[in-house]
């Protein structure tokens, strides 16, 4: 009889009129029974007690304490019902059932008492053995569809349990990422269905840092329903995110080897360990023909392989048999040489594969070496030619080997060194040839070769007989057949001979310095020397000039000045000369306008082109860039050389200058300068030496034309300096072509040298004490003739040591110092008053020397500034008034014009009359009068044709010309002047005495003008 029937029937007994007793006995005996049914389960929940969680312990053991009590609470109610029922009831008795039913209720409880100690000694057994686990321990119950966690400190996915403590499993699920989310529910449908008892399931979560984990989720029923049904599942939750990184790193790493075997250029054949192919390659079936894909060769045996294979091999046997051999001893090998029956030869290697010393199958690589063979078959013949031709020609070669020992030379080297081959075989090569000053330079090469590294040198040995040869090294690594280092190879030369001439080359050259030294010294004293009174010849003629002179004087005097002037060309076309083949002559890159340089250069020489009788005429393109960049100085040099040419060597016809452009780019013009004439021309023959110094068609030239025949070559180097290039085409009595492209960079106003338009005060130096340190006495008085001009006091010294007393003991404000002088020159002059006097008194070189460097030299020395004789007037009163301070800036001397080019001036008739306006009007007047009288002399000699009246008049007007700087006229005249005319010539002469007479007519109301403004 069941336990609950027991109690309803001893109810009834005894209590058959007392129905609320009754109705509460059966709550008790429903609770009761209810308490005894779970006890039954939780006696079965005990047995897979180590099967469960920590959290089910837990959960387990508070359920039981509940039971505990309820199930005392209720004994003690039942034995106070029972007690009042005994005190109201006659008919209850101790022996009855009921009272058995107690007693049987308190054994029971004293039994649950202790399985509840035994429970809990398991618990403690249990959280002792999850605290040292790292999983997460779960329950989930379908009745209440909640899920407990157990999650320990060593707690690996950072889940908050108290997130889903006692919650539905959805709130679980949504933690899962979505696209995995499907795997759990899965999994509980297959639960709720009965088609599962355990599961073991991968997805991803979501931690509380927002970041994703992948676990393994692997859990079982513990319970069920009586139908059957799904009561408790209990699981643990793993951790498996590294084994994810590691089995995701695998996967690639295997699909990387596996594309890289795939696509290599070496037949590849993996088989396992039972003998079948694994994976193999396209490059593999190509070598063997086999048809197909790689993928349909993967399963077979690899025995099949080597059989059909077989006949493509030279030695077919051979090839099987050392197949067998190397799989049976499982040992590498490589590089075996196979030749195929159709001409290849394939390398292979075997390489077996161990995986904890367990044979897990082999490899099979195969690689094409038949162009390597060739090489190599090519190469060592090749070697053997050379080896024959170095042991044949006049290179000595020998091998050494890692210990310098000497292991081969050929008969060349032998002879080289005095010795015999048996007699250096085995020696050690530095102590035969190698001098101790030399020995660390061997050690050093020794290390290049150690590294791969080859190099020559020279080298003073020791041979057999003699320690003065010298040998050029060739020196190099050494390998053999294997690429491994073995020593070095050298190949000498001997170079004794060329070290004997270097030698002298070198003693030869200092010989050409030292010449070349001197003759710069020569040309720099002879430049001085020359200077020197050529400072004084043309600052006195000038000097004269200013003074009143018959026409006579006059011309003599202009005969002086033309002289001295020529002779300067003729000096500074040496030295340019002599800078341009030392490569002293430098460029300036400013900008110049190439209209206005032109425009200025052929004003200077259309005069005597139009005094020739001459056309002239130039032209330059529009579209020439406005600025352009370059040394205008160095162009003018060019340009004036040739239009200089073609005028003296023109005697009727004309001479042009044209420049167009040759290419327009965006940064930068090409332009082509074309001078021409109609002169005498040259022959074919010395076009070649046209360039050649001191070059002139014939000893007559010289005589006819003058000249130093230094003007084309200097032409030539400039062109050639600025980066051009210069043809000439000539044919004799037909005339000359010069063609010149020049390149220049474009450029802007701002590029344009400043000019300086200032114009010197007359009294500018007045109350200003000079020292003027000379030792030639003309040079003193052509300078104390221009400073005493301008109001200067001036002191004189001879030498440097006067000039250093002069300045320790007088007060001077500038000081004029030579550079050559006797005693002491003017450069330790200028030390000894910076450093010991220490002064700051200006000090300006006045220096004859016009090499290059000069300047330089003068500035090191302490000097402020340069200026070079011979010089001129204003240029050295300017000088002096800048570093005084004294600039005065005048509006220019009143001047007209016609066409841009000045008719006359009246400076040099100032200069003359010392400013004296009434004596310039009276001069003025006087020059009108004459000037017409000679006018209309000049015209009736002509007409008479009395030629010898003609070139007097023409005489006598050109010295009043030359007063007031009418050079048009004036050149016009000397022409008529010195020309022989012969009556085929006199239509040239009365052009020539034409266009005198329109200047005249211009510049003639000019002059009335100026006279009436002086009058007034």
């Amino acid at each position: 009889m069941g336990f609950n029937k027991l109690l309803e029937r001893q109810i009834k007994k005894y209590l058959p009129e007392d129905y609320i007793l009754q109705e509460n006995l059966a709550r008790f005996i429903q609770a009761v029974h209810d308490s005894y049914e779970e006890y039954e389960r939780d006696k079965k929940l005990f047995n897979h007690a180590f099967a469960c969680s920590e959290n089910e312990y837990m959960h387990i053991n508070e359920k039981l304490k509940k039971e505990a009590k309820l199930k005392h609470a209720s004994i003690q109610q039942l034995k106070e019902t029972i007690n009042k029922f005994k005190g109201t009831n006659a008919f209850y008795n101790d022996t009855d059932d009921l009272s058995d039913v107690i007693n049987y209720l308190e054994h029971e409880l004293q039994e649950k008492k202790k399985a509840d100690d035994l429970l809990q000694q398991s618990e403690k057994r249990l959280r002792m053995a999850l605290s040292t686990i790292d999983d997460n321990v779960w329950e989930y119950n379908f009745t209440t569809r909640t899920m407990t966690f157990a999650i320990n400190e060593k707690s690996i996915l950072d889940l908050n349990a108290n997130v889903f403590e006692g919650k539905e499993n959805m709130i679980w699920w949504s933690t899962i990422l979505e696209e995995d989310r499907h795997i759990a529910i899965e999994t509980f449908r297959q639960y709720m269905s009965g088609e599962i008892t355990r599961h073991c399931v991968e997805y991803r979560v979501k931690l509380k840092d927002g970041k994703t984990k992948w676990i393994l989720n692997r859990g079982g029923v513990i319970s069920k329903t009586k139908n059957g049904k799904p009561l408790t599942i209990i699981g643990t939750l793993t951790d498996i995110q590294n084994f994810k990184n590691t089995q995701n790193e695998l996967t690639a790493t295997a699909n990387r080897l596996s594309h890289l075997l795939i696509n290599l250029q070496t037949g590849v054949l993996l088989e396992d360990e039972d003998g079948k192919v694994v994976l193999t390659n396209k490059k593999f079936t190509d070598f063997f023909a086999y048809p197909g894909s790689p993928e349909t060769l993967v399963g077979i045996e690899c025995t099949e392989l080597y059989e059909s294979s077989a006949q493509c091999f030279k030695y077919p046997d051979e090839f099987l048999s050392n197949t067998a051999t190397y799989l049976k001893e499982r040992k590498p090998v490589n590089n075996e040489e196979l030749k195929m029956a159709d001409g290849r030869v394939l390398e292979r290697n075997y390489i077996p594969l161990f995986i904890d010393d367990i044979y897990r199958g082999h490899l099979w690589t195969y690689n094409d070496i038949t162009e390597r063979k060739r090489s190599e078959i090519k190469l060592k013949k090749q070697e053997e030619k050379y080896r024959s031709i170095i042991a044949n020609m006049n290179l000595g070669l020998i091998e050494v080997d890692l210990e310098e020992k000497i292991r081969y030379v050929n008969q060349s080297f032998c002879l080289m060194s005095g010795y015999e081959e048996h007699e250096i075989i085995g020696k050690h090569a530095a102590d035969l040839f190698v001098k101790d000053e030399y020995k660390e330079i061997i050690d050093e090469k020794n290390s290049l070769r150690q590294k791969g590294l080859s190099d020559a040198y020279e080298m003073n040995v020791k041979t057999k007989h003699s320690d003065a040869n010298w040998w050029l090294v060739c020196g190099a690594p050494l390998y053999n057949d294997k690429q491994q280092h073995i020593g070095s190879i050298g190949i000498h030369l001997d170079i004794t001979q060329q070290k004997i001439l270097e030698r002298q080359l070198m003693e030869a050259k200092q010989i050409a310095e030292k010449s070349v030294h001197a003759k710069d010294l020569f040309l720099a004293n002879m430049s001085h020397e020359i200077r020197t009174p050529m400072n004084a010849i043309l600052g006195m003629s000038k000097q004269l000039q200013k003074t009143t002179l018959n026409q006579q004087q006059q011309s003599f005097l202009e005969i002086v000045g033309t002289a001295a002037e020529n002779l300067l060309v003729i000096i500074n076309d040496i030295l340019d000369f002599s800078k341009l083949e030392a490569g002293k002559v430098t460029l300036e890159e400013i900008g110049f306008n190439m209209h206005d340089l032109i425009t200025n250069t052929s004003r200077v020489l259309k005069l005597k082109a139009e005094e020739k009788g001459l056309i002239f005429q130039v032209s330059v393109a529009p579209e020439v860039n406005k600025v352009l960049k370059g040394d205008p100085f160095r162009i003018n040099q060019v340009l004036i050389n040739l239009l200089s040419n073609s005028i003296k060597f023109t005697k009727r016809g004309r001479v042009t200058l044209q420049c167009q452009i040759k290419k327009n780019q965006p940064e930068a013009q090409e332009l082509e300068i074309i001078i021409s004439d109609t002169g005498k021309g040259m022959d074919e023959a010395y076009l070649k030496n046209l360039f050649n110094k001191f070059s002139q068609e014939d000893e007559s030239i010289a005589r006819s034309y003058g000249g130093t025949g230094l003007g084309m070559s200097i032409v030539k180097q400039l062109v050639e300096l600025m980066n051009g290039s210069i043809t000439v085409k000539s044919k004799k009595g037909e005339g000359t072509q010069v063609n010149i492209l020049l390149s220049f960079a474009k450029g802007t106003d701002t590029d344009l040298p400043k000019k300086d338009n200032s114009n010197v005060e007359a009294h500018i130096l007045t109350d200003k004490k000079i020292l003027l340190v000379e030792d030639n006495e003309m040079n003193r008085v052509v300078a104390e003739t221009i400073l005493n001009q301008y109001g200067a006091t001036i002191s004189e010294a001879v030498n440097g040591v006067e000039a250093v007393d002069a300045i320790r003991n007088n007060k001077y404000d500038i000081v004029l110092m030579d550079i050559q002088m006797p005693v002491m020159d003017g450069l330790e002059a200028t030390r000894i008053i910076r450093k010991e006097i220490q002064s700051n008194i200006p000090i300006i070189a006045l220096t004859a020397n016009a090499v290059k460097g000069e300047m330089e030299k003068c500035i090191q020395a302490g000097m402020n500034d340069y200026l070079s004789k011979p010089f001129e007037e204003e240029d050295l009163i300017r000088l002096i008034a800048k570093w005084l301070g004294r600039e005065t800036h005048f509006a220019p001397p009143k001047t007209t014009t016609v066409n841009d080019t000045p008719l006359y001036d009246l400076e040099k008739l100032k200069q003359i009359t010392r400013g004296d306006e009434k004596f310039i009007a009276k001069m003025l007047q006087v020059f009108i009068n004459e000037t017409m009288t000679g006018v209309a002399n000049l015209d009736q000699a002509f007409e008479e044709k009395n030629i010898k009246q003609v070139k007097f008049v023409a005489h006598r007007m050109k010295s009043s010309l030359n007063n007031l700087n009418i050079f048009t006229a004036a050149r016009i005249a000397e022409q008529i002047e010195k020309a022989e005319w012969t009556e085929p010539e006199y239509p040239i002469l009365a052009n020539q005495i034409h266009a005198f007479k329109q200047i005249i007519e211009e510049v003639i109301p000019l002059i009335k003008s100026n006279y009436t403004e002086l009058q007034s």
